[in-house]
């Protein structure tokens, strides 16, 4: 089996100066809200013709995942939450770390995992860009009552096909939550603007990110920006 690199991400302050030029060989260095910047691994998607910028969450440093989740908090302080919802499975670290810095006792992590207890009418299909197989997400239905009637953000680390992000909010909605925004480290691309837009007109609108990252496609000597999925003004 070929050696693969660490998935190394790395923050830098506002006041470091970053250049970075295209082609992009290995990594690309992510403008994030309050200046400072976020520099991830490129890794090639199968077939090696496009790559994303990966944000690894549960192998990152401390460091980074502190500078995220200060910037989570930010955002969704001003949705005035009631509960935080994570969604898994990366951004259930960052859900938890986001209730706890808002002063919250507890917040909610939906799952991939089917426990014995739960119920099959409390799931959801669901999709994404680094699953090979398909997946019902599930909420546990002894946290029905931290969610029924209350002001839920949900918080993941990155959307990019939107198809876990809509599961989650059908399957609150359909338990009586009021979902009011949905934070995330990073949108990449725009393909989850369509599947959440299908939920509700607005709710492309209620997405609150630190950053944005395109996808990438394989030119001489590295890596170019997908045009279609760079950032919108």
């Amino acid at each position: 089996m070929p050696e693969i690199a660490p998935y190394v991400a790395r923050w830098f302050p506002p006041d470091a100066a970053l250049a970075q030029t295209v082609p992009f060989r290995d990594r690309y260095s992510v403008p994030m809200l309050g200046g400072g910047t976020l520099e991830l691994p490129i890794r090639p998607l199968p077939g090696d013709e496009q790559a994303i910028a990966l944000l690894m969450t549960n192998q990152t440093t401390f460091p980074v995942a502190t500078a995220v989740t200060e910037l989570l908090v930010r955002l969704a302080r001003v949705c005035e939450p009631q509960v935080i919802a994570g969604i898994p499975t990366m951004g259930l670290d960052y859900a938890r770390a986001t209730a706890h810095a808002l002063g919250m006792d507890d917040y909610v992590a939906l799952g991939f995992s089917r426990k014995f207890w739960y119920d099959d009418a409390l799931s959801e299909s669901a999709t994404s860009i680094t699953s090979t197989t398909g997946k019902r997400l599930y909420l546990d239905p002894a946290l029905l009552t931290r969610v029924a009637g209350r002001r839920v953000v949900l918080v993941d680390d990155v959307i990019n096909t939107g198809g876990t992000a809509a599961a989650a909010i059908r399957l609150l909605q359909r338990v009586g939550a009021d979902v009011v925004a949905l934070v995330v480290g990073l949108t990449e691309g725009h393909a989850w603007r369509a599947v959440l837009g299908a939920i509700a007109p607005d709710w492309p609108a209620r997405v609150r990110a630190a950053g944005h990252i395109p996808m990438f496609r394989a030119v001489a000597g590295g890596w170019a920006p997908l045009p279609e999925t760079v950032a919108r003004p």
